[in-house]
C-alpha cells in the first residue's frame, strides 16, 4: 500500500518524540551550511561562465525592463558584440543564440532557468532604473548577479541536502557528506560559479527527494509533481531523472496520483508553449541547430569518458563516490525507502546510457559537468553503505572527500578554459579523443601551471566609443591600408577599476578586426573622473574590399591580462560603396560553411594587417613556460621573415601585398654594414630598450632576412656568407652566434655556447641555394646525417612546426629532407592542431602527391577559427624557445603566425578549388 492510500505512515519519524527540538536544531544546521557555502562559493571573487550561461544572465533583464522572453531588445550585449547566425554553423557566431520564429533572438539553452531567478533580480533592475541601463553598466551587474545567484541556489540545495540525509542517518554523517556534495563536487565549480542549468536542477532534485521522502499530503503531490515537471524543462537529458522519480512519486502518491499528474502538466504546458510560439519548434531551439552525429560515439568508450577519465570522470573529481560502487548492494538496506533507491538508480543509469555515446569531453568546461545534477541522488544513496563502513573504511572516505575538495578549490581559483584546448586540438581521427586521456591535461594539473585566475568580479569597467567612422577612400599609396585605402575609425576610453585595461578588441560585424594594449592619457577623463592612467585607445580597421551598407562595431575590453573580455558598446555605421576601389576576386566558395570561412578570411587578413605596427613589423608573445599565459612582447626579425615566407604565396589574393612590401622594407633595414642581422634588429633601432636588446648577430636571422629581403648591396651579402663560413663546425654545420664567446652580447647560453641548432641550417641551406649553390650541397648531407642528433635540436625541441614547414621549401631547392617522426611531434597542449596544419600544406606541396581532401582541410580550417579562434588565441602556434639549458627558459608564441598558417591553408584549398595549380 503507498503512503498516499495510507495518508502519512512515510513521515512517522517526523512525529517521533523529540522531533521538534530535532528539527529545529537540523534547521539551524542547515542554514549555517547555507550560508558556509555562499561564503566559500564567492570567496575566488569572480564567476566560472561559458556561452552556453550568457542567456540566462541577461534574460531577466529582458523580462524585467521589456516584458519579453526574446533576446532582442539585449541581443548586442547577450551576442557580446559577436554576429548572430542566420544559418546554423557555430564557427566565429554568437552561437548561444539562434533565431526562433518571425526571426526573434532566443537564447539556444532552455528559458526555465533564467524565468525561475529572474524575481531575484530585481534589485539589479531598481538599481540600473536608479543609475542607467548603459551597456558597460548593465553588463557589469548582470555578471555579478549571475554569480550571487548561481552561488545562492548552489547553497540552497546544499541547506536542503543535509535536512534530506538527516531523513537517513546522524548529524555527523549527514554533516559529512553535505560538505562532500558542496565542496567536493561540480557543485562548487560548475553550479555556483555561473547560471548553468544545473544548479537549478540540483536544486530541484534535493526538493524533490526532500518531498518524497516526507509525509505524504495532496499539497505535496502537487509539488512533486511540478518539480519533476521543472526538471525535465530544465534540462532535457535530466528527462530520464525526472521520470525515475516521478515513477516512484506516482506509486508515493497512491489514489491521489493525478494531482502529480496535474502538478507535472502546468510547466510542461509553458514550455511547449514557449517552444512553439518563440522557438519554433516543439523541441525547443536545441532543435533548430542540433546535429544527428551527436549521438554517434561509441558507447563503451564514451562511459569509461563519464567516470574514469583524468579530464572528465567523475570518480577521478569525486573519488569518495567510488564507495557506490564498492557497497553494492548496501544501497537497497533501508527498506522503507528501496523502491526510490531503486527508481534513482535505474534513472541515473539511463543518463549515463544517454550521455555516452555523444562527445564525452563536454565543452569547454571544468570536470564531468553532465553528470551534476544526478550528484544529489547518488548523495542521498551514500548513507547505508557510510554507516557499514569499518573505521578504516571511514577514514579512506574523509581522504577521498578531502581529495576531492582539493580538486575541486583547484578548478574554483585556479580554472580559466586553457586546460580545455589541448582536448579539442585533434579534430577527427582514432586519436580525436586521446588529448582526453593524457593525465597531463586534467585541469587539475594543467591549470596549476599559471598563476590564479583574476578575481575580477568587483571589476567595475567604465568607458566609452567615441568615434567610430569611415575615412580614407581612392588611391591607398604610401598610407600603408590594404588595397582601398579605406578604414573605419574607433576611437574611445576604458578604465577598469580605475586602470588601463590590458587589451581594448574591435569587432565588425562581429568578428574581430582589430586590437591594442596601447592607451595615451586623457585629459578629459582625468578632469571628470580623477583617474590619471592612460585610458585612451584607438583602433583601425583597414578594409580590404569595397563594401556598403550598415555595419556594426563593437568593442570589448580585457581589462586584466588573462581576465575576461566584457562588452563596452557598439556603434552602427551606414556605409556608401567606394566606387574608387578596384574589386578582388576571391575564388568561389560555394555557399553555407564555405561562405563562413570566406567570411573568416576576411576576419583573419584584417587581424593580420591591423596587428602590422608602423614600422612595418609583426610583434612575437613570449612566456617563461610552455602555456600561453601573461605573455611579454618583443620585436624580432625572425617571425618578419617567416610571415613573409607564409604569407608571400597568397598575399595577392588575401589583399596584403602593400604589408608585405612594408615588411621587406624593414627587414633590409635591419642589414648592418658587416652583411649581419640581429634577432631584435639594428642596435640602434628605436625598439632596443623596450621591445629587445643589442643583441650578437646570428646565422638565422641573417639567412632569413638575405634570403626574403634582400639588401640592395652584394658587397654585404660577400661578407656576410664569409662570417657564416667561419663559424662552420667541423661537420659541415653552421654555428648560431657570429661572434667569439668573449664578445656575447645579450645573450644566456645553454650547455653548447654556440650550438648548431636544425631550424638554422635549414635556413642557411636555403640561402645558400641561392648565394652558393655547392656549400648548400654540403650542408643539405651533413644536415642528413645529424637530423636525429639531440644536440642540433636546441630551439625546436618542443617545436617541431617550423622544421615542418621547412621540408617543402629545402626539397624546392634540391634537398628532400624528412625529419624523423619522433622528432614531428609536441607534448605542449594546443599544438597538435599546427602541426597538423603544417602537415596539409606540406601535401599541397608535394609535386607527385595527391593534395589533400577538401573535407580534411576544412575541418581543420573550421576548427582553428570556431569560437572567434579561441583555440588560437589560447594556444597560439609556439614558434621555438630558448635553449632549455640555459638559466632561464623561453618560449616564443605567434597569434599572427596562426592567423597567417590558416591562411596559407585556407588560400591553398581556395587555388585548388578554381582550377589552380598547387
Amino acid at each position: 500500500m503507498s503512503p498516499g492510500d495510507e495518508g502519512d505512515s512515510a513521515g512517522s519519524r517526523e512525529r517521533e518524540p523529540g522531533g521538534a527540538p530535532r528539527r529545529r536544531r537540523d534547521l539551524w544546521i542547515g542554514l549555517l551550511i547555507g550560508l558556509l557555502c555562499l561564503v566559500v562559493y564567492n570567496a575566488n571573487l569572480r564567476s566560472i561562465p561559458a556561452a552556453d550561461t550568457y542567456g540566462a544572465r541577461y534574460l531577466p533583464f529582458a523580462l524585467w525592463k521589456h516584458h519579453t522572453v526574446t533576446l532582442d531588445p539585449i541581443a548586442p550585449l547577450v551576442a557580446q558584440g559577436r554576429k548572430i547566425a542566420r544559418l546554423p554553423g557555430w564557427t566565429n557566431s554568437a552561437y548561444w543564440i539562434v533565431r526562433g520564429r518571425n526571426d526573434h533572438a532566443v537564447s539556444l539553452y532552455p528559458v526555465v532557468t533564467p524565468v525561475v531567478v529572474a524575481p531575484l533580480y530585481l534589485p539589479a533592475v531598481l538599481y540600473l532604473d536608479a543609475r542607467g541601463w548603459d551597456p558597460w553598466r548593465l553588463d557589469r551587474v548582470a555578471r555579478v548577479m549571475e554569480k550571487l545567484v548561481a552561488s545562492l541556489m548552489a547553497a540552497a540545495s546544499a541547506a536542503l541536502l543535509y535536512l534530506l540525509l538527516r531523513r537517513r542517518t546522524g548529524v555527523a554523517t549527514a554533516g559529512l557528506l553535505t560538505l562532500a556534495y558542496a565542496f567536493g563536487t561540480t557543485t562548487w565549480v560548475i553550479s555556483s560559479q555561473a547560471l548553468w542549468t544545473h544548479g537549478l536542477a540540483e536544486l530541484l532534485i534535493v526538493s524533490t527527494l526532500l518531498l518524497l521522502t516526507g509525509p505524504f499530503t495532496p499539497r505535496r503531490a502537487f509539488a512533486v509533481g511540478l518539480l519533476c515537471g521543472l526538471v525535465a524543462c530544465n534540462r532535457p537529458p535530466d528527462v530520464v531523472l525526472a521520470a525515475a522519480l516521478g515513477c516512484y512519486g506516482l506509486w508515493w502518491a497512491g489514489r491521489r496520483w493525478p494531482l502529480l499528474v496535474a502538478g507535472g502538466a502546468g510547466p510542461v504546458a509553458l514550455v511547449l508553449i514557449y517552444n512553439l510560439g518563440v522557438a519554433g519548434h516543439v523541441a525547443g531551439a536545441y532543435a533548430l541547430v542540433g546535429k544527428g552525429t551527436f549521438f554517434e560515439h561509441d558507447l563503451l568508450s564514451g562511459l569509461a569518458g563519464l567516470l574514469v577519465s583524468p579530464t572528465r570522470g567523475l570518480f577521478v573529481f569525486s573519488p569518495f563516490l567510488l564507495v557506490l560502487l564498492l557497497g553494492g548492494l548496501q544501497v537497497l538496506r533501508d527498506r522503507r525507502l528501496c523502491g526510490l533507491t531503486v527508481a534513482i538508480c535505474i534513472g541515473v543509469a539511463l543518463q549515463l546510457l544517454l550521455y555516452a555515446p555523444t562527445d564525452w569531453r563536454q565543452g569547454a568546461s571544468w570536470g564531468p559537468r553532465w553528470l551534476t545534477d544526478c550528484l544529489p541522488m547518488l548523495i542521498w544513496m551514500l548513507p547505508p553503505v557510510i554507516d557499514r563502513l569499518s573505521g578504516a573504511g571511514r577514514l579512506a572516505f574523509g581522504v577521498a572527500c578531502a581529495v576531492a575538495m582539493g580538486l575541486q578549490a583547484i578548478g574554483a581559483f585556479w580554472y580559466t578554459g586553457v586546460s580545455d584546448a589541448p582536448l579539442y586540438a585533434v579534430v577527427a581521427g582514432p586519436d580525436k579523443m586521446r588529448a582526453a586521456w593524457t593525465p597531463g591535461n586534467a585541469p587539475f594539473v594543467a591549470e596549476l601551471r599559471h598563476p590564479p585566475a583574476p578575481a575580477e568580479l568587483a571589476l567595475t569597467l567604465r568607458g566609452h566609443i567615441d568615434v567610430a567612422a569611415v575615412s580614407g577612400g581612392g588611391d591607398a599609396s604610401g598610407s600603408g591600408d590594404v588595397t582601398t585605402g579605406r578604414r573605419i575609425d574607433v576611437e574611445g576610453w576604458a578604465l577598469g577599476s580605475g586602470r588601463s585595461p590590458s587589451e581594448v578588441i574591435v569587432l565588425l560585424d562581429g568578428l574581430p578586426a582589430g586590437s591594442t594594449g596601447h592607451l595615451f592619457e586623457r585629459p578629459d577623463v582625468v578632469k571628470t573622473l580623477g583617474y590619471t592612467e592612460p585610458s585612451g585607445w584607438r583602433v583601425t580597421i583597414p578594409l580590404d574590399e569595397p563594401i556598403s551598407g550598415e555595419r556594426t562595431v563593437s568593442v570589448l575590453v580585457r581589462a586584466r591580462a588573462g581576465g575576461d573580455l566584457r562588452y563596452l558598446g557598439e556603434r552602427r555605421l551606414a556605409m556608401a560603396a567606394d566606387r574608387t576601389a578596384p574589386v578582388r576576386e576571391h575564388p568561389a566558395a560555394g555557399s553555407g560553411a564555405d561562405d563562413d570561412l570566406a567570411r573568416v578570411a576576411r576576419t583573419a587578413i584584417g587581424v593580420v594587417a591591423s596587428r602590422q605596427q608602423a614600422a612595418g613589423y609583426w610583434l612575437t608573445s613570449f612566456t617563461g613556460a610552455a602555456r600561453h599565459l601573461h605573455p611579454g612582447r618583443e620585436m624580432n626579425t625572425y617571425l618578419n621573415a617567416v610571415m613573409l615566407d607564409l604569407l608571400d604565396p597568397v598575399a595577392t589574393a588575401a589583399g596584403l601585398v602593400p604589408n608585405l612590401v612594408r615588411a621587406r622594407e624593414f627587414l633590409a633595414d635591419q642589414i648592418e654594414a658587416d652583411g649581419l642581422v640581429r634577432y631584435h634588429g639594428r642596435p640602434d633601432a628605436a625598439t632596443i630598450g623596450t621591445l629587445g636588446c643589442a643583441i650578437t648577430p646570428d646565422a638565422d636571422d641573417t639567412a632569413l632576412t638575405w634570403r626574403v629581403a634582400p639588401g640592395a648591396d652584394p658587397e654585404r651579402l660577400r661578407l656576410a656568407l664569409m662570417t657564416l663560413g667561419r663559424f662552420r663546425t667541423p661537420d659541415g654545420l653552421y654555428r648560431t652566434w657570429l661572434a667569439p664567446r668573449d664578445r656575447y652580447q645579450c645573450i644566456d647560453p645553454g650547455r653548447d655556447p654556440n650550438p648548431a641548432d636544425v631550424g638554422i641550417q635549414m635556413h642557411v641551406l636555403m640561402l645558400l641555394a641561392q648565394a652558393n649553390p655547392a656549400a648548400a650541397r654540403d650542408l643539405c648531407t651533413a644536415l642528413g646525417r645529424a637530423i636525429d642528433d639531440d644536440r642540433i635540436w636546441v630551439y625546436y625541441q618542443l617545436a617541431p612546426l617550423l622544421p615542418l614547414l621547412r621540408q617543402a621549401d629545402l626539397e624546392r631547392v634540391g634537398c628532400p629532407l624528412r625529419l624523423p617522426t619522433s622528432r614531428s611531434r609536441t607534448l605542449v597542449p594546443g599544438q597538435e592542431v599546427w602541426l597538423l596544419a603544417a602537415r596539409l600544406l606540406q601535401r599541397f606541396a608535394e609535386p607527385d602527391g595527391p593534395a589533400p581532401p577538401s573535407s580534411e582541410v576544412r575541418d581543420v580550417l573550421h576548427a582553428i577559427a570556431m569560437d572567434d579562434f579561441l583555440s588560437l588565441r589560447s594556444a597560439p602556434p609556439l614558434v621555438y624557445h630558448n635553449d632549455l639549458s640555459a638559466s632561464v627558459r623561453r618560449y616564443y608564441w605567434s597569434e599572427e603566425l596562426g592567423y597567417a598558417l590558416w591562411l596559407r591553408l585556407y588560400f591553398e584549398d581556395q587555388r585548388r578549388g578554381s582550377g589552380g595549380t598547387r
